[in-house]
């Protein structure tokens, strides 16, 4: 309501050859369920797609989920076309297999949240997603 625009949108994007798509899948339910409308468009995605259905759904969020080891050049790829397609201000978050100082470089570039397996309660991922977009949003 505070956003002025119904529901929630959340981009749940899997960049790269990653074929694991469990986590991504168990989010994007959970968010569904929390009442958020959910966009996700399969595995094995580009950058560019991402991106372009990011900016095409105008969503509220984008999450990624890498577990292939390919967060540092897919992520950051993901970041440049956003600005690129003038949408810098979408708040991007990142889930996988990511090791603490990866996870820093990623803040750095520009990551609002990195989620890893030890987030594994749902509902308080789900909710930080929340706080995520109302900090986008100034509304925090």
């Amino acid at each position: 309501r505070e956003l002025g625009a119904g529901r929630l949108r959340l981009l749940v994007g899997k960049p790269g050859l990653d074929g694991h798509s469990n986590g991504a899948e168990q989010i994007a339910v959970r968010a569904r369920d929390a009442g958020f409308e959910v966009i996700y468009q399969g595995i094995r995605l580009t950058a560019g797609q991402i991106v372009a259905a990011a900016v095409e759904e105008d969503v509220d969020l984008v999450g990624l989920s890498v577990l292939s080891g390919s967060h540092l050049a897919a992520v950051p790829d993901v970041l440049d076309g956003l600005r690129d397609g003038g949408r810098d201000d979408l708040p991007v978050v990142v889930g996988g297999i990511i090791p603490a100082a990866d996870a820093e470089q990623l803040r750095a570039a520009g990551v609002a949240r990195v989620f890893t397996p030890r987030d594994f309660a749902l509902t308080g991922v789900v909710d930080e997603l929340v706080t995520v977009i109302r900090e986008a949003n100034g509304l925090t």
